[in-house]
């Protein structure tokens, strides 16, 4: 009963905000006005008796149809529009401003550059795991990295990170020796909550971990469920493991030629160590997907991240990292019903984790849903407040969809939330660039250039980079300049044909000979 009582209300509410009743009753007013007039009129203008009665019955006819218009379209100070339906709210994740950290890049004082790899992995570990628990908002990797090496005050890293907490620290390596210095700081308030030194063999690193988790849950009195607990705990026991795995981490992220052979070679070396290493796996999907669709088109990729994302899931089926990592591999095979189940696991298991909503936007982007991909990337947006990613491509949606007022709004957010990281990495192409595309949206064209321009200085050899500007031309209808990026885009490795089909800045350009001639070569 409940439940049919909120779908009446439901449909009520939404009768009242089509202006269904005020339509009703203005047409009732209107008919019976038409019906006296026809009534007093038919003697003296010598009618027919049954005028009266056609007159009752076009009344009569009229009144579904215009309810149906009514509910259809809508007047508004443009014109008239077909009304759209009311969006779903975008469930709000529970968040707190007190329960917010960022990991900072620990400070490899070895003496060692080669250690340094072991610092940032170090951190890289602290940051996914504490990720993992619903209750605790995590920083992004990208954002707090950004700070490596700045001599930044506290109160300015919360502001920057919008955070109240930040983990810092430094890490000595000497041989199998490690000593590990962590403190927790109250950044808003810049007060030192506690601060340990852990002097170990490497082999306890993990138990260094675990220790510094839970101090850190119990000075920002947390409640972990059964599920954190397991989450949280290492995929492996093995040190030598976790050392090849956090070289292979660090390599991922590296954007020079090789970088992706090379951590796969670090991450199958960690696999080799401990056969059972679930984000080993995890982590050789990501290699191969990029591999696939950045450098080489051979089948065989997709085949292996298949596998390697399969063991990830038989490995740690708890864990939303090895499922995030099997909808990624199902993606790429265009098996999108699996990918879809995978993402949803993955969100289920952990609804902050970012990756999997990314991802899953992305692909419900391909397929050409727009409605649905811009839902997602909001949900992404508000897990990872600093992102301006999702932001973007979110308002990119609203306005393939022609919901021009949501797009202007993810717009004026998306540059906010560009400035903000460019001021953290002013060589952040990628902001600029897509930042670009926010201004372009809200229709200042010149400052859309100028972004797109220094986007240009700093990354000239990206694909990314070339396509966004591609889109950029094209919305702005200069064809010649959108077809030669999108060229260029395609020789630096931008492969992804789904994206080239489906994407609705290029509708003006779909049916251009170039553009064709290009599909082709993809």
């Amino acid at each position: 009963m409940k439940e049919e009582k909120s779908k009446s209300t439901t449909i009520w509410k939404e009768i009242k905000r089509r202006k269904v009743v005020r339509m009703v009753l203005a047409y009732v007013l209107v008919g019976w006005a038409l019906i006296q007039i026809a009534d007093a009129t038919l003697e003296p203008l010598h009618l027919p008796q049954w005028a009266g009665t056609l007159v009752v019955w076009l009344v009569a006819l009229g009144f579904p149809i215009a309810v149906i218009l009514a509910w259809v379209l809508d007047v508004t100070p443009k014109g008239i529009t077909v009304t759209k339906p009311v969006e779903e709210p975008v469930e709000a994740l529970p968040t707190s401003y007190d329960a917010s950290i960022a990991v900072l890049p620990f400070v490899n004082i070895s003496g060692d550059p080669d250690n340094e790899y072991f610092s940032d992995g170090l951190s890289e570990e602290l940051l996914n795991l504490l990720s993992r628990m619903k209750s605790l908002r995590v920083c992004s990797r990208t954002s707090s990295f950004a700070l490596k090496g700045k001599n930044v005050d506290m109160p300015t890293v919360a502001s920057r990170l919008g955070v109240q907490h930040v983990l810092e620290g430094s890490v000595r390596r000497a041989g199998n020796q490690v000593r590990i210095t962590a403190q927790l700081i109250d950044a808003v308030e810049d007060r030192h909550l506690w601060s340990e030194t852990y002097d170990r063999e490497l082999q306890d690193i993990f138990a260094v971990q675990d220790e510094i988790a839970t101090r850190i849950i119990e000075a920002l009195k947390l409640t972990l469920t059964a599920d954190e607990q397991q989450a949280i705990q290492s995929t492996t026991d093995n040190a030598e493991a976790l050392d090849f795995y956090l070289r292979g981490r660090e390599l991922y992220h590296r954007t020079e030629p090789g970088h992706l052979d090379k951590s796969r070679e670090m991450f199958e070396q960690a696999i080799r160590i401990d056969s059972n290493y679930a984000l080993a796996y995890a982590g050789l999907t990501y290699v191969f997907v990029d591999t696939y669709w950045y450098l080489d088109k051979e089948a065989g990729w997709i085949e292996r991240a298949q596998e390697a994302s399969r063991k990830a899931v038989e490995l740690a089926p708890h864990l939303a990292e090895a499922h995030g990592a099997r909808g990624l591999s199902y993606r790429v095979a265009e098996q999108f019903d699996e990918a879809e189940a995978e993402f949803e696991k993955a969100i289920a298991i952990n609804p902050r984790l970012f990756e999997p909503l990314h991802f899953y936007a992305q692909m419900v982007r391909s397929l050409g849903q727009h409605e649905r991909s811009a839902k997602l990337f909001r949900r992404a947006a508000e897990v990872r407040p600093e992102d301006y990613q999702a932001l973007a491509l979110a308002s990119n949606m609203y306005d393939a969809i022609g919901d021009m007022q949501r797009a202007r709004e993810m717009a004026r957010e998306t540059i906010e939330r560009a400035k903000r990281a460019i001021e953290l990495n002013p060589n952040d192409a990628r902001a600029l660039i897509l930042g670009a595309g926010a201004w372009q949206t809200l229709g200042a064209k010149d400052k859309a250039m100028e972004w797109a321009g220094r986007a240009h200085e700093l990354s000239p050899g990206s694909s990314g980079i070339a396509y966004n500007s591609a889109c950029l031309y094209a919305r702005a209808g200069e064809t010649d300049q959108a077809l030669d990026f999108l060229e260029k885009a395609v020789e630096l490795g931008g492969r992804n044909k789904r994206y080239y089909e489906t994407d609705s800045d290029f509708d003006s350009i779909r049916d251009h000979p170039r553009f064709k001639v290009l599909l082709k070569r993809i």
